[in-house]
Order: C-alpha cells, then structure tokens, then sequence
C-alpha cells in the first residue's frame, strides 16, 4: 500500500519532467524549481491520504514500521530530486563563472609578462652601455698605466721586471745586512789583527755601502752626460715647451726605461773596481782584504743593489746622517740602551724612496 504513492510519483514525474523540458539554457532555472515545487506538493498529498486510510485498530508494530520505511522512502526520493535538481542548476552557471575568471588571470599574466619583457630590454640595454663604458675606461687605464711605467712611476711595477721591481729591490736590500752584511762580518774574522776590531769592521762594511750608491750615482750622471754630448741635446728642463724639449725629453725616459729593464744584465765590473779602490786606498794597512773572498762578494752585491737602486725614478736613496734616534726609521741594535734616544754610530743606513721622502727600509742604529 506504501509503494504505490512511490510509483505514481515517479510516473508523473517522468511525465512532467519530459513535458517541462526547456527549449533552451535560459528556461532551466524556473522550469526545474516549478517541477520540484509540484513534487513536493504531491509528495505531501500522497502521505496525507495514507495516513487518512490507514486503521487505528490494526496499528500495530509491523504497522508501524512498514509506515516509517515508507516515509523514509518518500523523504529520500524527495531530497534525490532536489540534490540532481540543483546539480544541473549549477553546472552551466560554474561553468561560465570558471571560464570567466581563467580568462582574467590570463590576461592579468600576459600583461605582467609584456612588462617585465620591457623592462628585461631597459637593463639589457643599459647593461651593453655600462660595459661599453668599463671596456673604455680599461683601455684609458692600460695607457696611462704604460706611460707610468716606462717613466717609472712608483705608483705602477712592471711585474715583467721580476727581482728587479722596487718591492723585490726593497726586500734584497733588508737582506744585504741580513745575510750578505753577516757573511763579510765572518770573512773579516779571518783576518788578522782584524778579528776584535768590531768598529773597524762595522764601519768598513758602512762605508761599502755607502761608496756603492755614491758610484752609482756618479756613473748614472756621466751616462746621461754622454749621450747628450754624442747627440748634442740640450739638458731636459721641467718647463720646455718645444718640439725639441719634447723629443729630448722622450729620449731621457726612453733611456731611463731602458736601464731599468737591463738591471740584471748591467756590467758592474767597473763599479765594482772604483769601489775596491777606494777601499784598499783607505785600509793600505790590510793588505789581506784584497784577498778575502767573503768581502769582495760583499762589495759586489752592494754594487748591484746600488745600482738597481738608483736609476728607478724616482731614485732611491740612503741615510745615515741623524743622530737622534726615531722608531719610524731607526731599529736598535740588540746591545743599544733603551733608553738612550743619542746615536752612537750608525750600522745600517736607511732607505727613502726619495731624498727627504718616506723611509721604505729601516737603518739599525747603537744607541
């Protein structure tokens, strides 16, 4: 008795369905809730009746629960139509809504993509014009780093110079007194009547030092001197102007760079001798230093550091004239009084890149 509400139901809303098919998409939304609003209303009817024909006296709990199986079929039948019913309202309608929002996210990306397309461009561009620029600036600077070199600027070293570069010539003249100073000090202990003159040897070993840079000096001088007399070039002034001044000045550089690069390959046999000379000059009563191996290969090296020393531009030179001892260019010798600021006697003189300028190698001094 329960199935047959069902049954109808189902029959009549088959044939509603099919006579309230829309023409279009647009008819979907109003003839789909009238259909559901007529099914609900029969759905209600059909269990009115039923509980209308159904006898008090033969309620009983099969009575019972055949009804309630029934109305929960009839409920759930109800709550199926709504649920496909609001399904096929809501395809269509999200469909369109999904659509619509891809399509702006698209167009929202592609103009994001369009600007940073531009603005890659504005830097590619500026870049190529940065580098542009950098590869300019190198090129100035590789000239005037070669000007400066082949002057002999002491701002730029020509790494090709090797051991001959002014930092390499700063360190071999620390080692000068370090080493070459102290194997001519053990040389002259061979010596006799030389062995417990310690003055006399600190300052024979000063004055090769000394006599090295001041032969060096003086052979420099007469070179220059001579290829202006065999070129007859005026000397070079600061304030020359002319063409000549010009060309004779060029020269000048020209052969300062070139005595620079030959440093090594220098001939300072002649040196050397002037020297030695003086020295046995000085020292007649010690026939022997003529013969002392260590002391010749002292004075040869003086030489060569002297030498290399001088003709770098600017020119470096030695002092030992102060008498006051300074901390920026003085070192104590070990058995010197702390507390003494008087020198006594100078044992190593000093380096200055330049006469009178900065001290590049300190002078040890007993004070």
């Amino acid at each position: 008795m329960a199935q047959k509400p069902v049954s109808a139901l189902s029959q009549h809303s088959a044939s509603k369905d099919v006579k309230s098919t829309p023409a279009n998409t647009a008819d979907i939304v109003p003839s789909s809730a009238k259909v559901i609003s007529n099914h609900c209303s029969e759905i209600k009817e059909s269990q009115k009746k039923e509980s209308d024909s159904i006898d008090p006296c033969c309620t009983g709990s099969m009575g019972t629960s055949q009804y309630a199986s029934s109305q929960s079929l009839s409920s759930q039948a109800l709550q199926n139509e709504q649920n496909s019913g609001q399904s096929s309202l809501s395809e269509p309608v999200l469909g369109q809504l999904t659509t619509s929002s891809d399509s702006k996210v698209i167009e929202d990306l592609q103009k994001e993509v369009d600007r940073l397309k531009k603005k890659l461009s504005v830097s590619q561009e500026m870049l190529g014009k940065m580098q542009e620029r950098e590869k300019q600036l190198r090129n100035r600077l590789s000239e005037q780093a070669q000007r400066q070199l082949q002057k002999g600027s002491s701002k730029f070293e020509d790494l090709n110079l090797g051991e001959s570069r002014p930092t390499q010539l700063i360190k071999r003249y620390g080692n000068l007194y370090t080493e070459s100073r102290l194997d001519a000090m053990d040389a002259l202990d061979d010596i006799p009547n030389m062995a417990d003159c310690e003055d006399l040897k600190v300052k024979l070993l000063l004055s090769v030092v000394v006599l090295a840079f001041r032969s060096a000096e003086k052979t420099l001088g007469e070179t220059k001197s001579k290829i202006r007399e065999l070129l007859h070039i005026p000397r070079v002034t600061e304030t020359g102007t002319s063409s000549f001044c010009l060309a004779a000045k060029d020269l000048e550089e020209a052969v300062a760079y070139y005595l620079r690069k030959t440093v090594d390959k220098h001939d300072s046999s002649k040196l050397c001798k002037e020297v030695c000379e003086r020295v046995w000059t000085t020292l007649y009563d010690y026939p022997l230093l003529k013969e002392c191996r260590g002391l010749l290969c002292y004075i040869e090296d003086c030489v060569k550091i002297a030498w290399a020393m001088t003709v770098q531009n600017p020119p470096f030179v030695i002092d030992y004239e102060s008498r006051t001892y300074d901390p920026e260019v003085h070192s104590r010798f070990h058995t010197s009084d702390a507390s003494s600021p008087v020198i006594k006697s100078v044992l190593w003189p000093m380096l200055l890149e330049v006469e009178g300028g900065a001290c590049v190698s300190k002078g040890v001094v007993l004070t």
